[in-house]
């Protein structure tokens, strides 16, 4: 695609429309795919990882963690068939040869078939495949996780293959010293009362029915939660490893006693932010913008 197409997709992601839906959708799920893969590995590798729940985010140790890396495994390779096939739809109908028959006395009546039947949507075998073995995952995790927390440790193990690793927490190894100051509380504060602010001028742009009133903060909120956890990945890195001059015992303790829970927690912190600082980023804008938010005004 040349650079003046590339532009004008871009240009056009201003008006809502369903091409530029379309396109922003599929950025978004792109995304998804890295995010999903990398969570999965995660959980191997540390032998724990955090599942989202309704209730919050739920430890998942050991056979837990592996059934949880399994079912975003299963909705990645989901993901990647929806973008590389599109969405299944009906074949078209083959067609219709109408042929008449003179019927004469004497000769027996036969009932007529058609001549072909409906055809039903196409099913992919892959994607039926994906979904089942993401809801059995999922259902089996969390069966395993309620007897853990019964006491029967059977799913507490094995562990992970690697739970001191830090690549898969790479660039933080890089970049610590520069994401510290996020962690700040003064800068904690600054984004609570950023989302706050622009909270209370949604609804003053409800209330004045002013177009595209949720947009500012749709928009805006999935970059300050995307500098939190990236202020909190970075202070989770260092305190715990006594880099730039903390003095946190608990955190070096728990690193010490459960490295694949504390780096998983870790992990959680840093692709939260690569998240929302992408695929969040993504549906924000495409709910800003959406007329049904006007509508709801």
């Amino acid at each position: 695609m040349s650079l003046r197409g590339t532009w004008s997709r871009i240009e056009a992601l201003r008006h809502p429309s369903a091409g530029s839906d379309e396109w922003l959708v599929r950025a978004a799920l792109v995304g998804c795919v890295p995010i999903l893969l990398a969570y999965g590995t995660a959980g191997l590798v540390y032998g724990n990882l955090p599942m989202f729940t309704p209730g919050g985010f739920v430890d998942m140790p050991g056979a837990c963690a592996w059934l949880t890396a399994t079912m975003a495994w299963a909705i990645a390779v989901f993901v990647v068939d929806w973008l590389v096939r599109g969405e299944l739809t009906v074949p078209p109908a083959p067609s219709v040869t109408v042929s008449v028959k003179r019927w004469r006395h004497g000769m027996a009546r036969t009932p007529t078939l058609p001549p072909y039947m409906l055809s039903s949507p196409r099913s992919s075998g892959l994607r039926i495949a994906c979904l089942s073995t993401a809801v059995v995952a999922c259902a089996s995790a969390l069966v395993g996780r309620a007897t853990i927390a019964f006491g029967w440790q059977a799913f507490a193990r094995p562990g992970g293959f690697a739970p001191q690793a830090e690549w898969p927490l790479y660039p933080l190894q890089w970049v610590w010293p520069w994401l510290l100051p996020l962690a700040r509380n003064r800068f904690v504060l600054g984004l609570i009362g950023v989302g706050v602010a622009l909270y209370v001028l949604a609804l003053l742009l409800q209330w004045r029915k002013v177009r595209g009133a949720w947009f500012p903060l749709l928009f805006v909120v999935p970059m300050l939660l995307t500098l939190n956890f990236l202020g909190s990945a970075a202070f989770d890195f260092a305190a715990a490893r006594h880099l730039g001059g903390f003095d946190e015992p608990e955190l070096v303790a728990a690193l010490a006693q459960n490295p694949g829970r504390y780096n998983a927690f870790t992990f959680l912190s840093l692709w939260g932010a690569i998240g929302f600082g992408t695929v969040g980023l993504i549906v924000g804008f495409v709910l800003g913008r959406s007329k049904e938010m006007d509508e709801n005004d």
